[in-house]
């Protein structure tokens, strides 16, 4: 797979908005230093990337999610209710003993 630019997404965003790294660091209430060493790295936080997104008003994971070789999840498969049921009666049971085993271990301690 070809490396992923996501800086290069944001500066090319940025240009076409005509907007700053000066105005890009007030937004985010960041140091002006603090923009371009981001764009320095070869790697961006995703909530840094959220936060640009905001900013400019355009969705930098729609455009990854876009480059990505690989399939949408299939969201239209129902849910396997009978699977849930079980998994909420198996936590139900580890609940209960697990409130058996601290009162065990109370009634061990207080002897």
């Amino acid at each position: 797979m070809e490396t992923l630019s996501v800086n290069s997404m944001i500066i090319r965003e940025l240009k076409r908005n005509h907007i700053t790294d000066s105005a890009l660091a007030r937004a985010l209430k960041i140091d002006q230093s603090t923009v371009s060493g981001m764009f320095r790295r070869s790697t961006i936080q995703i909530h840094r990337v959220a936060q640009i997104s905001e900013f400019l008003k355009y969705n930098f994971f729609r455009e990854i999610a876009r480059q990505l070789p690989y399939q949408e999840p299939d969201y239209t498969q129902p849910i396997d209710r009978t699977e849930v049921i079980e998994l909420q009666s198996r936590i139900k049971d580890l609940e209960l003993e697990v409130s058996i085993l601290r009162q065990t271990l109370k009634d061990a301690v207080s002897r």
